[in-house]
């Protein structure tokens, strides 16, 4: 008879000392669910009872083994006793570890387990906790995701999130935009989460009612606000002013980077009925001001593109 059937509690012990291992971890988890609910206390104990680590790796496979194991009651505790780590090591060493609880507990599709993840998240936000979040595609985490996209670590991720809820999405968006919300989006602090915003909203459309709330921000202190708002305005087929909209986006080019004049190029060569005219009268007011090309600037380039040898050019 094996070890396995002779020495159970003995042999699960060793399965777990296996957790460290770097040859051996991955296969210590197989081991161990071999074993069934007997090896649920086990890893509990080292989930609930331990201190957290500088080394995430051997605690994620606690998790994904009582995953396996189907105890989500455990991986529910780790969330509901869970206490913020002092030291920044073991913080960012344990926020992979609640990722991997997340994303276990993502699966159980249990009517309680929503709630202790959007409070998790809340208190701590991790991508592993917004992907999980996700994939119950309920609206109650849109405030949340919009709250992140002001976090460097987390933008990426929420961003992805609130396009898996676009009609959701979209709906709080446009209260953002109007301060109808908790969240603040104006100046310079929140900067990133009104970017975001408005490129979501070109990824989902607006309706044209919606459009007199986005034309300010042709204006925008941002330029990739100041596009994105251009981008949404020129998607429009009803009767929208574009060529108001490529004339604000020329005026500002002379600040756009590489990235923003391409981006700027493209919309012109989409449009390009609307924005001959815009780049005419654009050219004609500069040149009344007495200015004279400057090939360096994007904002003489972007004229050229579109008006090429009629660009007018005063002595």
């Amino acid at each position: 008879m094996s070890a396995h059937h002779l020495r159970p509690q003995q042999t699960i012990e060793e399965a777990i000392r296996e957790l460290d291992s770097l040859r051996e971890g991955e296969r210590a988890v197989e081991r161990i669910v071999q074993f069934g609910q007997q090896a649920v206390p086990h890893l509990a104990r080292l989930l609930l009872d331990s201190p957290p680590r500088t080394i995430a790796a051997p605690r994620c496979r606690v998790v994904r083994a009582l995953g396996l194991l189907g105890a989500y009651s455990i991986l529910l505790r780790y969330f509901e006793e869970y206490s913020r780590p002092y030291d920044s090591a073991v913080l960012f060493a344990e926020d992979a570890v609640r990722s991997a609880a997340a994303t276990e507990l993502a699966q159980a599709h249990r009517d309680d387990v929503y709630p202790i993840l959007l409070e998790a998240a809340k208190e701590r936000a991790t991508n592993g906790l917004l992907e999980a979040l996700g994939e119950f595609r309920r609206p109650e985490s849109v405030p949340l995701f919009f709250e992140l996209l002001e976090d460097d670590l987390c933008r990426a991720e929420a961003m992805t999130q609130l396009r898996r809820t676009p009609d959701a999405s979209a709906a709080y968006a446009m209260l953002l935009l109007r301060r109808c919300t908790d969240l603040p989006i104006h100046g310079s602090s929140t900067l990133r989460r009104r970017r975001a915003t408005l490129q979501l909203l070109g990824e989902f459309g607006i309706p044209e009612r919606d459009w007199p709330e986005i034309r300010p921000y042709l204006h925008d202190s941002d330029l990739d606000c100041v596009i994105a708002a251009a981008r949404l305005g020129l998607s429009l087929a009803g009767d929208v002013d574009k060529e108001s909209i490529f004339e604000a986006l020329i005026e500002v080019s002379a600040r756009m980077n590489w990235a923003q004049e391409l981006e700027v190029t493209e919309l012109l060569d989409e449009h390009r009925t609307a924005a001959r005219p815009a780049a005419n009268t654009v050219a004609v007011r500069h040149a009344d001001e007495g200015e004279k090309p400057n090939w360096g600037s994007p904002f003489w380039r972007i004229l050229y593109h579109v008006l090429g040898d009629h660009l007018e050019q005063e002595p």
